[in-house]
């Protein structure tokens, strides 16, 4: 059996950013050994929802972030990342202000309507009183 050296890359901060197999990458200089006895792929699940990293690294430790942290960390990325809305729902919203800018033009042609309508009784007495 081949054995393959297992590495791990972090970023600045010591979370871990990527996780390879020598058997398809070669580590970079400051890429942290993990095993070198390891299989052929090395599978580490490395994000929570897809950005928050689940793994960091302190002094020669690697260590897994908790539900708990990892919730926290969740709250605070939708904190300032607000969620930007579907297409679908974009689209309703749109059609909301189409119909209140409808309803507001409905409503300006009542008046207006009504406006002509008094100002035409007003000279049809006048015409009608002489």
């Amino acid at each position: 059996m081949i054995n393959y050296k297992h590495y791990i890359r972090v970023d600045t901060d010591g979370n871990v950013i990527h996780a390879f197999s020598d058997a398809f990458e070669q580590a970079e200089l400051d890429d942290i050994l993990v095993t070198g006895e390891g299989g052929r792929h090395f599978n580490l699940s490395l994000w929570y929802n897809g950005v928050i990293p689940r793994w960091y690294v302190t002094g020669d430790e690697i260590l897994e972030r908790d539900d708990t942290e990892l919730a926290a960390l969740w709250a605070q990325y939708q904190a300032v990342h607000l969620a930007k809305p579907t297409e679908l729902e974009q689209l309703r919203a749109e059609n909301t202000e189409l119909k209140l800018a409808l309803t507001e033009l409905a409503e300006a042609q009542e008046a207006d309507k009504t406006e002509v309508q008094l100002a035409l009784a007003e000279i049809a007495g006048l015409i009608g009183g002489e």
